[in-house]
């Protein structure tokens, strides 16, 4: 059974993650789950402690099979999410599996987590941090010789930090040619009215 606390439940996962998940991606979601911490520090400091768990927990379903994401949409009724670009599917399906699978009733924690690939429309300054974080703490990010900066803008801005994702996310879709989802759209104009105003 899952702990009540919230530190606990660090404990807790800090033990289930690594079963569910490669030490490549482990060592992401530590990192995520630092940088959350610190940004949760400046923007929201009452939340810190679950910033640091949704970053712990974020990608606990990513490396799962095709097979299990569908599987779990359609046990939960969820048409909606299989029609998600693949690449997003795990977001949708760590929230639900950390409800079900593990009893997570931590509503921002599971927010965060939902949205923290697409990002989307007016979303709340936890899943702002979890979704900016994510990108901050991969191997992408810190290799780029801007990733100094970028950390600097995050801590004086949580929403330069947010644009940046999505920016770079568009970027590569472009790139690739690959569906750029109006979620990520809504992602880049919703940070881009924070900056602004």
């Amino acid at each position: 059974m899952i702990p009540n606390q919230i530190q606990e439940q660090i404990q807790y996962f800090y033990k289930i993650v690594p079963e569910e998940i490669t030490k490549t991606r482990w060592e992401h979601s530590i990192r995520v789950a630092e940088i959350a911490k610190e940004l949760a520090g400046i923007y929201s400091p009452s939340q810190t402690e679950e910033a640091y768990l949704a970053g712990i927990v974020h990608d606990i379903t990513k490396q799962k099979t095709k097979e299990f994401h569908l599987d779990l949409f359609e046990k939960l009724g969820d048409t909606e999410s299989s029609k998600l670009p693949e690449a997003a599917w795990h977001s949708r399906s760590a929230a639900y599996y950390l409800q079900t699978e593990y009893d997570l009733k931590n509503d921002l924690v599971l927010g965060a987590v939902k949205h923290h690939t697409l990002g989307g429309e007016d979303l709340n300054l936890l899943e702002c941090i979890l979704y900016a974080s994510d990108f901050l703490g991969s191997e992408y990010a810190e290799r780029q010789t801007e990733y100094k900066e970028w950390r600097k803008n995050a801590r004086e801005n949580l929403y330069l930090a947010v644009l940046n994702k999505a920016k770079h996310t568009l970027q590569d879709l472009l790139d690739h040619q690959k569906e750029i989802h109006k979620r990520t759209i809504a992602m880049y104009h919703f940070a881009l009215g924070k900056i602004s105003n």
